[in-house]
């Protein structure tokens, strides 16, 4: 069964290399890696040039409509393989990630399932140790993987045949959370989404180095997508939920904003400095 890796980027000359470096190092080959450049306006589209020209697998596609919907969707509709799976251009996977996931849904267990996808850690934040053993202790009933209810954005799998059903469903409001919108369209198609604690990702922290305040429309985005696919009950979950949210990313805010992930070390002037582009 072949994959296709599909990664939106949007001024992502910095991160899209560790991106790329991490699937082309799959210990099973990626068929073929989509890169959709976003309308960038830095080095991206160099960066993906110069990947293509040294692997076969990479390939460039444009979408000038900005947004992660329109450039996931655009990358999506274009694969060319059984299963496709969607990962973030500050994202990085382990070697064995792409051999779980075709293995998992190539074989018996994943036949009810037409989605999957794993565990999530803040790879440019401090106590990664931390984090694993956290993340390890809020798995629960899923300790041993099964069913979830939506996909974790950074990193998924789709059966193509699943992207295609759900695909005219799904909303295109920048501030809807993609990925709880991918997993609700699943949801009323009848599609499950299963959930693997050995597909480890990990993720940068950027979003909360920037203030609460400035995160309040993402914040506010599940009740926006809870909305949109008229959920009651599930809107005022997330409008509890907001509340909740915004408490964690000022905790966040607090402790990332004055951390430097290259000396690993907190520089408390930072907190009055401006963030990289």
């Amino acid at each position: 069964m072949k994959l296709s890796v599909v990664i939106p980027a949007y001024n992502e000359e910095s991160q899209l290399p560790g991106c790329l470096d991490s699937l082309l190092a799959q210990t099973r080959a990626i068929d073929e890696i989509i890169v959709v450049d976003n309308n960038s306006t830095d080095r991206t589209s160099s960066v993906v040039a110069d990947y293509a020209a040294r692997h076969a697998a990479v390939r460039h596609e444009f979408e000038p409509v900005q947004g992660v919907h329109a450039a996931r969707s655009r990358g999506l509709d274009s694969a060319t393989s059984e299963l496709i799976a969607k990962v973030d251009a500050d994202t990085r996977v382990g070697p064995d990630w792409a051999a779980r996931g075709v293995e998992f849904l190539a074989g018996p267990q994943g036949r009810e399932f037409s989605a999957l996808t794993g565990p999530l850690l803040l790879a440019d934040a401090p106590f990664e140790e931390f984090q694993k053993r956290m993340a390890a202790r809020s798995y629960g009933k899923l300790a041993e993987g099964g069913s979830i209810g939506s996909v974790h954005g950074p990193a998924y799998f789709l059966r193509r045949d699943a992207w295609r059903q759900i695909r005219h469903r799904l909303h295109t409001d920048k501030h809807v959370w993609e990925d709880l919108d991918v997993g609700l369209s699943m949801a009323a198609c009848g599609m499950r989404v299963a959930f693997d604690p050995r597909l480890l990702a990990e993720t940068s922290c950027r979003r909360l180095r920037t203030s609460p305040w400035r995160n309040r429309h993402y914040i506010l985005g599940g009740r926006r997508t809870a909305r949109a696919h008229g959920h009651t009950r599930l809107t005022a979950m997330m409008t509890l939920d907001a509340v909740v949210k915004f408490a964690m990313f000022t905790y966040f805010w607090l402790i990332l904003r004055p951390w430097d992930p290259t000396t690993r070390t907190w520089r408390p002037h930072r907190y009055f400095t401006p963030l990289p582009a």
